[in-house]
């Protein structure tokens, strides 16, 4: 039993030695791994750092730059500090970046070399790039570059020449030696009449806001050895006098002595996107109704002018008091025409330096620099003036306007500008009373005036809708409230082509429809005044039917106002026993008979028994006058 114990206890301890043993052995090989990868990685960086004339770079698994020779910084122009961390999206345009990344991927996903070409300030170079097993245990991207030989240039120039951008060579002395078929068609030269022919001959500039040529980028790029991009306001002007606005840029070519060899100019025609960028441009500060300033523009000018040079700065604050008014009635595409109107007047009166700008829906602002406020006013009386004299259909055109000027550098602009609307809003509140009022009249003269014929027919249905009112003994009060709205109850055909206004409304055709909104307008006119609040709602009723088959809301029986009931029967009844263009009339008692058959379809049976008698009371009073 002892010798069985003593032999376990040793084979334990022979076993543990040589787990020990093995894993310092491991230990070691690993430690000696590391220290081959550590010393072949200091060897490529040696080799790198040691390298002077061709540039050498070194990028991490992030494609971020961890290192630069020499020969890399000046091929860039950059330090390498400036370098260390970046990728090829901070350091190069967005085109040629994309390339490189779309290589280094490549690299990394083959673990192979990858070569490829690049043209970088006019000149022609062969990238080689390699996987590099970082110390990290991930492979980074080493790369070298070389300029390429004279058949790779040429094979470059020819993609070149294939590509969809204009693409222009020319020679030391500036005379054309390719010209790609898009450069052709803008320029409008074939690439055989181009050859040999200085560029200025074929590609001619011109800046598009200011006359005379521009300064010559080509000749700046061989004058500065640098590549050169087009200005922003530079077109191109074909042989046929086309424009085009240009895009890109013009690089200068060198051999491999560093000598300008030439210049490859490559262009596209963004005509196009130039126009939708300035229209996003012109649209962020103006607004689209009015062609005006909008808000955002006036604030910030706003800023820009408050200054001590510009005092007195004034400030005209205008509100157009019959917007509302008009949408309501005719429509908003009436609505939009008084803006324009307004926006009109403000451009024809005001300076061409002065600030306009649109403030809100009805709402203008001025801005004026360097006036006083007494020029402001007398601005402010010219703009009123001139826009009392314009009319929207009726609407009669309005516009409350307050003044604020600053002169003092320590006055603070906000308080003025609240200031002119102050004023604006008492001058708007003193005369809302006067100008609603005329505004009225001018709707009312502008239908009467327009159409005799509604003038009489709303004179008469006053006069019998009274009657009838009388004889259902309502009290005086309702009496004089029905004759006021039978007398208005067709004010909405103010909205109605005068054509279609002056159709007999019971008619059904192709105006029926439109015809059909007369009693809406109608509603909202008299809706929008104080002293003829009370008459909207029974002239929106007049063409309501006992049976509910009336227009606009289809209400039935009693739903209908009692007053909007008595028009209804008392304008029908007029309308009968008139002549009109399109039926002669007919006598009182006829009209009365075919109001009786449509009792409880068409018409109140309260209302008609009303009409009834006073056909009757009248008929007698005229036998005991002709007696």
């Amino acid at each position: 039993m002892e010798i069985t114990a003593l032999n376990i206890a040793i084979a334990l301890l022979i076993l543990f030695l040589f787990g020990l043993g093995l894993y310092l052995i491991l230990k070691k090989g690993r430690k000696r791994k590391k220290e081959r990868e550590i010393r072949r990685f200091n060897e490529l960086v040696q080799t790198f750092i040691e390298s002077e004339e061709i540039p050498v770079s070194l990028k991490d698994d992030a494609l971020n730059y961890i290192f630069v020779n020499l020969a890399m910084e000046d091929f860039y122009g950059i330090s390498s500090e400036a370098i260390i961390g970046l990728d090829d999206f901070e350091i190069l345009d967005d085109k040629m970046a994309m390339k490189e990344r779309k290589t280094d991927k490549k690299v990394l996903a083959t673990k192979t070399f990858v070569t490829d070409e690049m043209l970088w300030r006019g000149k022609i170079f062969k990238t080689t790039k390699f996987p590099v097993d970082l110390l990290n245990g991930k492979f980074g991207v080493g790369a070298y570059i070389r300029s390429a030989s004279e058949k790779n240039r040429e094979k470059y120039l020819k993609t070149l020449m294939s590509i969809s951008d204009g693409v222009m060579i020319v020679d030391p002395m500036g005379k054309i030696e390719m010209l790609n078929s898009t450069a052709a068609e803008m320029t409008g030269w074939t690439a055989r009449e181009a050859m040999g022919k200085h560029y200025s001959q074929v590609f001619v500039l011109e800046d598009e806001k200011k006359s005379g040529v521009v300064p010559d980028p080509i000749e700046e790029a061989f004058r500065d050895n640098t590549m050169k991009e087009f200005d922003s306001q530079v077109v191109l002007v074909s042989r046929d006098g086309k424009k085009y606005h240009l895009e890109d840029s013009i690089a200068p070519i060198s051999d491999d002595e560093g000598q300008i060899d030439g210049a490859i100019v490559i262009f596209r025609d963004v005509t196009e996107i130039k126009g939708k960028r300035d229209a996003m441009e012109y649209n962020s500060f103006h607004d689209a109704l009015t062609g005006l300033y909008n808000r955002r523009f006036f604030e910030e000018e706003l800023i820009r002018l408050d200054t001590e040079r510009n005092l007195p700065l004034s400030v005209i604050i205008g509100d157009v008091d019959s917007l509302k008014l008009t949408n309501d009635i005719f429509g908003h595409e009436a609505g939009d025409e008084l803006i324009k109107r307004v926006s009109e007047i403000f451009k024809k009166v005001c300076r061409a330096d002065d600030i306009i700008a649109r403030w809100g829906g009805d709402e203008f602002a001025i801005l004026l620099p360097q006036t006083e406020k007494k020029d402001a006013q007398k601005l402010s009386d010219r703009i009123r003036d001139n826009f009392s004299k314009e009319k929207i259909k009726s609407i009669q055109g309005n516009v409350s306007l307050g003044v604020a000027t600053k002169y003092q550098p320590e006055e603070n602009i906000e308080v003025i500008i609240a200031s002119a609307e102050d004023n604006m809003y008492m001058k708007k509140t003193l005369n809302r009373g006067k100008k609603k009022e005329d505004a009225f009249n001018i709707i009312l003269d502008k239908l009467y005036g327009e159409l005799p014929v509604e003038a009489e027919h709303a004179r008469k249905t006053s006069e019998v809708c009274k009657k009838i009112a009388r004889k259902m003994k309502l009290p005086e009060a309702e009496i004089n409230k029905v004759s006021k709205a039978a007398y208005l109850h067709d004010i909405g055909k103010v909205a109605l082509d005068k054509e279609v206004a002056s159709k007999n409304e019971y008619v059904i055709d192709e105006t029926f429809k439109e015809m059909k909104m007369h009693p809406v307008v109608g509603y909202r006119i008299l809706n929008a005044f104080d002293h003829t609040m009370d008459l909207a709602n029974v002239v929106l009723g007049h063409h309501e039917r006992w049976d509910g088959t009336g227009y606009p809301q289809g209400l039935k029986g009693k739903e209908i106002p009692k007053l909007s009931r008595i028009i209804a029967v008392g304008e029908r009844f007029d309308d009968m026993t008139t002549d009109t263009d399109y039926r002669s009339a007919i006598g009182s008692n006829e009209a009365l008979e075919e109001m009786k058959r449509n009792v409880g379809t068409h018409y109140d049976p309260e209302v008609v028994e009303a009409l009834e008698k006073v056909i009757i009371e009248e008929a007698v009073a005229t036998a005991r006058l002709s007696r």
